[in-house]
């Protein structure tokens, strides 16, 4: 008999691969779908941002919790969901993880080790608190999705899960409740266009904070826009992107499309092939400018580097609103070249006010230095060829002319899709291919111009942008490169690619380029989808502005606007507790108006109700009062004839009008009622 209990009874191994026995505190199998249908909404947001086979397997897991609830004797599945296969499944997962992202510490890898932790943890919750606590990292889960955008959609994928999660929570509290899904959704629904009020009441009176709520390590990810150096070809992949780099608000009529030049990084140090960032000094002021000046409002999409984007020449520093005075701190520093650097790189989208002068040239504060003359010993028949014609000309102006002429004149072609150059690029484009884009002419350009002892450097940003409603797109597809030349003392522009292609400057790019080589939405011709494409941006950017961007700022703005001071916090706080209680009464009604007063014989039942509960006998959803009560005398046999008259005096109460004969029944059925109290309270059945 002792080998007998032996064998039977599991092994420590075993019992490792084994799943937890039920108990009465077990979720049954519909929380369990329910819960499970809340974790499937949580990860699909996520399927964009994290790699397919964590997807997959966050998924998978789901699954095989899900088979297991059909299929209770399968041995394979009770060991793949095991307390030790779980804890291996974590392991390989975390290293996995790291293998594939090169890191662990960062937002990327971090939601994709939850994705899976929350996943694993499905798979062996057997308690309510179990469930509750599953529940609380799937709504961090959902969160972490404004990690990676804030946009108008990742609002609207997120409903599913919240009603999802008000179903999960409905079942989870009452697992025999006759209610539907379709009951506990519309219940959802209803709460949610009550709470509505008091959460756009919030929004505009609670004071905001700084910074974003969280700060999360720099992910080591790829960047969408410009870099800090330019070779032969880089701009030109750049420009088959239709992605949007940023957004613009004019305060009066934008510019033509010819005045849009959008400075970025400038790049004055030359290696022969590649052009990068030189020495940068911090200017002591903004550029000091005659003319008429435009002011706009950037937003700016997250491009994890440094610099901001203005048109030339800026002669102020950005400012995160319009109010702002002296003493508010700017967004960025201007240096030497006329470059916007901020102190950190940009990792959200940034909105910023500036002002500028339509100019092409401006002084600097300082002769150029050497590195503006440097060349490296490569491209020998360019330099040639700038010595021979700097020799026929009279000035350096004279010389740029002439340079400007011989790209128009000569038998050059601006593409998308060059020849591949080699170790002189500059000099195989200009005596050998001839073709390029906006990145060779520019670099040829500067080098002549070096190649004649004039400083030179070239700039890039963007030219153009399309006009949606009341504000401009510029897109990645509107990059561009151009050079400027140190000439009579100024800083001046010349855009080369302008004397090849004349309608990249007055147009656009999609007037230079074949409409094949562009991405579609930089195409000129109209259609239905760009169109649409078009109008969910102008949603997308009131989005933006008026929701994401509400800032201390938009506050103020709006207490101007509706011609009040600010109020300070107290005044907030007593006004938001005022109007949530006016709020609260409405929606629930006022008790000495709207609500039902109840009648004695339901005072009466709801007492019986609450005895019988204490004695451990609860009335089922589905049990009409007779059963209710017929299961009671069951369990109190002594008090059978004491509650079959409640039962009938209630029936009377209830149905039969009030009058002698009613009130002799209410008189014995508080006697009833009453001796009940007493014998149970005292006395067991």
């Amino acid at each position: 008999m002792t080998t007998a209990m032996a064998a039977a009874r599991p092994g420590r191994f075993s019992r490792l691969f084994a799943l937890a026995e039920p108990n009465a505190n077990t979720l049954d199998e519909r929380s369990l779908r329910a819960i499970a249908a809340l974790l499937l909404l949580v990860q699909f947001p996520h399927l964009l941002h994290l790699p397919v086979w964590v997807s997959a397997a966050g998924a998978s897991i789901i699954g095989l919790r899900l088979w297991s609830i059909s299929d209770t004797n399968n041995a394979l599945l009770k060991r793949l969901l095991s307390p030790f296969a779980l804890t291996g499944i974590a392991v390989i997962s975390a290293l996995l993880i790291r293998e594939h992202y090169g890191y662990f510490i960062g937002r990327d890898p971090c939601v994709a080790f939850l994705f899976l932790l929350v996943a694993a943890k499905f798979s062996e919750i057997r308690k309510n608190s179990d469930a509750t606590f599953l529940m609380c990292l799937a709504a961090f889960l959902l969160l972490t999705q404004y990690f990676y955008a804030q946009t108008i959609l990742s609002a609207i994928v997120t409903l599913p899960a919240v009603f999802a999660l008000g179903h999960a929570l409905a079942v989870l509290r009452d697992p025999g409740s006759p209610s539907t899904a379709i009951d506990h959704l519309r219940l959802i629904g209803k709460l949610l266009l009550q709470g509505t009020p008091i959460a756009v009441l919030l929004f505009v009176l609670f004071p905001r904070l700084p910074g974003p709520l969280w700060s999360l390590p720099e992910d080591a990810m790829a960047t969408t826009g410009l870099s800090d150096s330019m070779s032969p070809g880089s701009i030109g992949a750049l420009s088959q992107s239709d992605a949007v780099a940023f957004r613009v608000e004019f305060d009066t009529a934008p510019p033509v499309a010819s005045s849009r030049y959008w400075r970025g990084p400038v790049l004055s140090e030359f290696d022969g092939q590649q052009w990068s960032l030189g020495v940068q000094t911090l200017a002591a002021k903004p550029q000091q400018l005659t003319g008429a000046s435009v002011e706009y409002t950037v937003m700016l999409q997250p491009h994890r580097q440094h610099w901001l984007f203005a048109l030339d020449a800026a002669v102020s520093l950005p400012q995160s609103s319009p109010t702002a005075n002296a003493s508010t701190p700017p967004l960025a520093h201007m240096m030497n070249d006329g470059q916007l650097l901020t102190d950190e790189p940009v990792a959200q989208v940034l909105r910023y006010r500036q002002r500028s002068v339509l100019s092409a040239s401006f002084t600097p504060a300082r002769y150029p230095d050497d590195s503006h003359l440097h060349l490296a010993g490569k491209n020998p028949k360019a330099l040639t060829f700038a010595t021979r014609l700097r020799a026929t000309t009279e000035s350096d102006s004279d010389y740029a002319d002439a340079l400007l002429s011989h790209f128009n004149r000569e038998n050059f072609h601006y593409t998308l899709s060059p020849q591949l150059l080699g170790d002189n690029p500059v000099d195989e484009f200009l005596f050998a291919s001839r073709e390029g884009f906006c990145e060779h002419y520019a670099s040829a350009f500067a080098v002549l111009m070096r190649a004649a002892g004039i400083p030179a450097r070239v700039v890039t940003g963007y030219l153009g942008g399309e006009i949606n409603g009341d504000y401009m797109i510029v897109r990645q597809s509107d990059a561009h490169a151009w050079t400027e030349a140190y000439i009579d003392g100024v800083w001046q522009r010349y855009d080369p690619t302008g004397a090849v292609a004349p309608s990249r400057v007055d147009i656009g790019i999609s007037a230079a380029i074949p409409r094949n080589e562009l991405p579609r939405l930089a195409r000129l011709e109209a259609g239905w989808l760009r169109e649409l494409q078009l109008g969910w941006d102008a949603i997308n950017h009131d989005w933006q502005r008026f929701v994401i961007n509400f800032d201390n700022d938009s506050q103020s703005e709006l207490w101007e606007m509706l011609g009040l001071a600010k109020p300070v916090l107290w005044q907030i706080t007593v006004a938001v507790l005022l109007a949530v209680a006016i709020w609260c009464l409405f929606v629930l009604g006022l008790p000495w108006g709207s609500a039902r007063v109840l009648r004695r014989e339901e005072r009466a039942w709801l007492s019986l109700t609450e005895l019988l509960n204490r004695k451990g006998i609860h009335r089922e959803y589905s049990e009409t009062p007779g059963e209710f009560l017929a299961r009671a005398e069951s369990q109190f046999p002594a008090q059978r004839e004491r509650i079959q008259r409640l039962s009938q005096s209630f029936t009377k109460l209830r149905f039969t009008p009030h009058d002698n004969a009613t009130h002799e029944n209410w008189q014995a059925m508080q006697r009833d009622l009453w001796g009940l109290r007493r014998s149970l309270l005292f006395q067991r059945a």
